[in-house]
């Protein structure tokens, strides 16, 4: 989707959009049905991430206003209607006062969706128990395979962890993340399923996506490899949503400082780590290494830092650590010398002058 109807259906959610901006976002619904399942579906991921209804009074008042305002097109004031462009060549009024009555009409499916995802916590029945919550937390050189109650599905990588509701029945199917895993969500309409990487929430409805967001690194990256997905961040106290990503589509972010950048990516080498199969372009010597050391439990130690720089293009499907190494060593032109769980890296010269001391 393009970004200017992202940004369009954002400010629309945000009530700050314009008359102008009114007028372009119907033009773009009525264009294509597809443009209208684009933008339920953006309006259900922003709705997941954002809260608008934090107290129930609240809640009522937004129903008031909605309901006043579409009660005299003789819309049901208690059912979401579907949205309906063509109905709007039936009035003769100018086009501000239909363009935001129509807009109106369309926000009931946006209350009905918010209410959905968040007014359940003030209208349940009975009293709130402490949420128990499952936790799973893999170590260096092994990585896990998780079935959810929702039948998703998670592969968790080596030195990750990740934490859900135990029950997993609430509107909305979180978990929290620390480290790398690759999902396979079960799709479910009215149930996004999202991802919290500390400030950054990656949210879906059903598709397969990889993310890698160690705290530590202060770094988040998310590919798609199937469906869509909505990356929300929560930077400098507000929450925005950043990108729309489709199939083959990276977003990184930088956690510190904010800044992020997308673009294409092959998603299926991406997650080739959860069948031990690793891909990497022009990446440094010392991401590869850390890599390495997740998914084999060693540890990798440069004799000169510089080294660490030198970047490499390599590709490894499966194999042993062993055969890693001089493959490594082939492509850098450096010593790979492992002793017990460590693995130094030297340049050959500095080889040759260690083994005549």
């Amino acid at each position: 989707m393009e970004d200017r109807n992202t940004r369009l259906i954002v400010a629309y959610f945000d009530k700050t959009i314009d008359d102008d901006g009114l007028a372009e976002l119907k033009e773009w619904l009525e264009s294509n049905q597809d443009n209208q399942e684009i933008f339920s579906e953006t309006i259900q991921i922003l709705s997941a991430s954002k809260s608008y209804f934090v107290k129930p009074d609240q809640q009522a008042a937004n129903w008031a206003r909605i309901q006043a305002h579409t009660a005299t097109d003789g819309i049901a004031q208690n059912v979401a209607p579907q949205i309906d462009t063509a109905s709007l060549n039936e009035h003769h009024e100018p086009k501000r006062f239909y363009l935001k009555r129509w807009f109106a009409a369309a926000a009931i499916v946006l209350i009905t969706s918010a209410a959905a995802v968040t007014g359940y916590r003030y209208f349940s029945p009975g009293p709130v128990h402490p949420m128990e919550y499952a936790q799973f937390s893999n170590p260096n050189g092994s990585h896990s395979k998780i079935i959810l109650p929702d039948s998703s599905i998670i592969h968790l990588g080596a030195g990750s962890k990740i934490r859900y509701e135990k029950s997993f029945t609430a509107v909305k199917r979180q978990v929290y993340l620390d480290g790398e895993a690759f999902f396979e969500v079960t799709h479910h309409t009215n149930r996004p399923f999202i991802v919290k990487s500390g400030k950054i929430s990656t949210v879906v409805l059903g598709t397969s996506f990889n993310v890698k967001a160690f705290a530590a690194k202060h770094k988040v990256a998310v590919t798609v490899r199937t469906g869509k997905v909505g990356v929300m961040a929560n930077l400098n106290g507000k929450s925005e949503l950043l990108s729309y990503l489709l199939p083959d589509e990276q977003l990184e972010i930088n956690t510190e400082t904010g800044k992020f950048n997308s673009r294409a990516a092959n998603a299926a080498a991406v997650s080739g780590w959860t069948d031990n199969n690793f891909v990497y372009y022009n990446t440094s010597l010392k991401d590869i290494a850390e890599s390495l050391e997740r998914h084999y439990a060693v540890n990798i130690l440069f004799a000169d830092p510089d080294l660490a720089s030198i970047k490499l293009t390599a590709k490894f499907n499966n194999l042993p650590l062993s055969e890693i190494e001089d493959n490594l060593s082939q492509l850098s032109g450096l010593s790979f010398s492992k002793k017990g769980n460590e693995i130094m890296v030297t340049a050959h010269q500095q080889k040759r002058r260690n083994n005549m001391k």
